[in-house]
């Protein structure tokens, strides 16, 4: 596909601007062209008409920095009431029962809904050895994160070390582990898989911070979490993390909802992303999220749907609205970034996702909006959930969705 034409163009600097053309080149964005002049003398230069895409804003597609698709086949099953430790428990005990093609069938589905509602790149989290087979087939911009954890039990470290190395080894993407979380990874382990991270400058993506049953626990060996655990570090998660080489640029911390004094201006300068997950944070009647903490701070931020075990849908639309209606206060610019360039960064694919940027995938996305200022269609991406009309991965367009004809210049 060469030229993708659309009524707005969502440009990274100026926002959405009228009558725009995106360049295409082998899956690559080549140049962005605004304005019916200089159009008419791309179009001249090169021969060839737009694919003109119509009424809506092009825009680069949403990337989720945090999902669990395997855990899809479980949407319904659990409430977010009661200790963090008994969803936890209810968790392992519905993902038992499963089949594994069910929990197969469920990451292909769960794909196709972050496809629907305009997501192009994921972070993914695989601990069953399941979504790795989608990933390597996924036209989708994927970060295949591999899970390890050892419940703080030092007889299962090495077991745990050996086969997140055996699964890095065995996968086609480019390698990148997940630590589950500093209250289910011994120090051992931490150690492990610190110097695995440092030998492949591995990206790693940890949850950190997410309940306050977390910090009972690790720093006072106290409350459900302790029933399940062996002793308590009685240190901060985060001090566990940075001790193991693993807190840096090439780290994203899931949650954060409950960082101690000082720590967020740790993730800052450590130069560390922090991925928020509205929709989770809700099912769990989560305390108001310390954004602004991290917003001072200057930490780079990014939103997730996280699971349908903990969440409603797997639509970053959704998690856009829901953080805007928990933060009325908040730009919708920053909202917008917070899903598109803020996650490309978390995921390291800054550059390669999450802008209109020459060399970035060709992964666009047309959603229909009924404002005509360019204020208002950014309040309207990210409040109201508009519908997709099109979408391209690398440049193609892909089946199931509305399909646009070729047309001339307007």
């Amino acid at each position: 596909m060469g030229l993708i034409r659309a009524q707005w163009v969502l440009d990274d600097e100026r926002g959405p601007v009228a009558d725009g053309v995106v360049r295409v080149e082998q899956g690559r964005i080549v140049q962005v062209v605004t304005g019916t002049a200089p159009i008419r003398r791309l179009v001249n230069a090169l021969g060839e008409k737009p694919l003109d895409l119509g009424a809506g804003v092009l825009c680069p597609g949403l990337v989720n920095a945090h999902a669990h698709l395997e855990l899809t086949a479980l949407e319904g099953r659990l409430s977010g009431e009661g200790p963090f430790a008994a969803w936890v428990g209810q968790l392992l005990r519905e993902r038992a029962g499963c089949k594994d093609s069910d929990l197969a069938g469920g990451v292909q589905r769960g794909a196709q809904e972050l496809l629907a509602g305009g997501t192009t790149a994921v972070g993914e989290i695989t601990s069953l050895a399941i979504s790795p087979t989608w990933a390597g087939r996924s036209p989708m911009a994927v970060r295949l994160y591999h899970e390890c954890l050892d419940a703080g039990d030092d007889s299962r470290t090495q077991g745990a070390l050996e086969g997140v190395r055996e699964q890095v080894a065995a996968t086609a993407l480019p390698p990148a582990i997940s630590p589950h979380a500093p209250f289910s990874v011994s120090a051992g382990l931490f150690a492990g898989l610190g110097a695995l991270a440092k030998a492949g400058a591995l990206p790693i993506t940890i949850h950190w911070a997410e309940s306050r049953e977390e910090q009972e626990y690790l720093l006072h060996g106290e409350g459900p979490l302790a029933e399940h655990l062996g002793p308590a570090p009685r240190r901060p998660g985060l001090d566990l993390i940075d001790e193991a080489g693993l807190l840096g640029p090439r780290t994203s911390l899931v949650h954060g909802n409950y960082p101690m004094a000082g720590e967020p201006e740790r993730l800052a300068a450590a130069g560390a992303s922090l991925v928020h997950c509205p929709g989770t944070h809700r099912f769990f009647g989560r305390d108001e999220f310390p954004l602004d903490r991290y917003r001072r701070a200057g930490v780079n931020l990014a939103l997730g749907t996280d699971s349908l075990a903990s969440n409603t849908a797997l639509d970053m639309r959704q998690e856009m609205a829901l953080l805007r209606q928990a933060q009325p206060g908040l730009n919708p610019a920053d909202v917008w970034s917070m899903a598109t360039r803020g996650g490309a960064r978390a995921l390291d694919l800054a550059g390669e996702v999450g802008g209109l940027t020459p060399g970035a995938r060709a992964d666009l996305v047309l959603f229909q909006v009924d404002s005509a200022e360019p204020e208002a269609i950014l309040d309207e991406l990210t409040a109201a959930c508009p519908p997709v009309t099109a979408l391209t991965l690398a440049g193609r367009l892909q089946e199931g969705l509305p399909r646009a004809t070729s047309a001339s210049d307007r």
